[in-house]
C-alpha cells in the first residue's frame, strides 16, 4: 500500500467523514488538466472506494487539502497503483442543486465515480448493451451507455489480494468530450458474496426481471 501526503503536516485519515467540505477542487495529480469543482459528497466517495481498495490518504487539517490514492490493483496490473486524487476545499458554484437524498450535485448522479450516490440516481449494473468475451483476468464484463459515452464494467477474477475479485468500471467518451477513465470506480467483491454477484450481473445483462436477482446493486 502506497502513502500519500498533502503536506509535510497532514496526518493520515481513515474515514470518508473526515472530507467534510461543502465542495472541493479536484485533481489528479498524474494527469495535466485544470480541477473541477465536486460536492462534499462526490469527493467522499472517491474516497471510500479509494480506502475499500487499500488505499492511503492523508489531510492537512489547517487547510482541509487531502490527498489519497488507491490501492495496488493485482488482479488488472502488478506493481501498479491506481488514481492518485488531490482535493482542496472550494466555493459551491452557483446553480447546482444538490440532491435531498444523497448531497450529491444533480450533474453528478449517475456517474460510475459516485458509488455512494443515492439508489434513486444510482449507476445500474443493468440492461447493458451486450457482453464481452472473458479474458484471462475477467470473469465476466459488460457494456452500457450513457448518453455518449461506454461504460465497460468488469469482475474480475480472485486474487491473491481481493479473494473474492473486483468490480472495475471504465468510461469511454466520445472523440472530444474529454479523456477515458480508467477505473473510475472499482469495488471489492467479498469471497461469500462473489457466486451471487456474478450471478446477478449475469441476470442484468440477459436482460431478466428485477425480482429474479435482487434488485439493483
Amino acid at each position: 500500500m502506497s502513502t500519500v501526503a498533502a503536506t509535510p503536516s497532514a496526518v493520515a485519515i481513515t474515514r470518508p467523514l473526515d472530507l467534510d467540505r461543502t465542495a472541493y477542487a479536484l485533481t489528479n495529480v498524474h494527469r495535466d488538466a485544470p480541477a473541477v469543482a465536486v460536492s462534499g459528497a462526490l469527493a467522499r466517495s472517491l474516497l471510500a472506494s479509494a480506502l475499500h481498495s487499500r488505499g492511503s490518504a492523508a489531510l492537512e487539517p489547517a487547510t482541509g487539502i487531502a490527498v489519497f490514492t488507491w490501492g495496488q490493483i493485482a488482479s488488472m496490473a502488478p506493481a501498479s497503483l491506481g488514481p492518485v486524487y488531490r482535493v482542496v476545499p472550494a466555493r459551491r458554484p452557483p446553480h447546482t442543486p444538490c440532491c435531498a437524498y444523497c448531497g450529491h450535485w444533480k450533474g453528478e448522479h449517475d456517474d460510475p465515480g459516485a458509488p455512494t450516490a443515492c439508489t434513486r440516481y444510482r449507476l445500474h449494473i443493468g440492461p447493458a448493451r451486450y457482453a464481452m468475451p472473458d479474458s484471462d483476468s475477467v470473469t465476466y464484463a459488460w457494456v452500457r451507455r450513457l448518453g455518449r459515452t461506454r461504460v465497460v464494467f468488469q469482475i474480475t477474477k480472485p486474487s491473491e489480494h481481493f479473494p473474492g475479485g473486483t468490480l472495475v468500471v471504465h468510461r469511454y467518451p466520445e472523440i472530444g468530450d474529454g479523456p477515458v477513465e480508467f477505473c473510475a470506480h472499482f469495488l471489492v467483491v467479498e469471497p461469500k458474496l462473489r457466486g451471487a454477484f456474478l450471478a446477478r450481473a449475469r441476470a442484468h445483462v440477459a436482460g431478466e426481471p428485477r425480482r429474479a436477482t435482487g434488485g439493483e446493486r
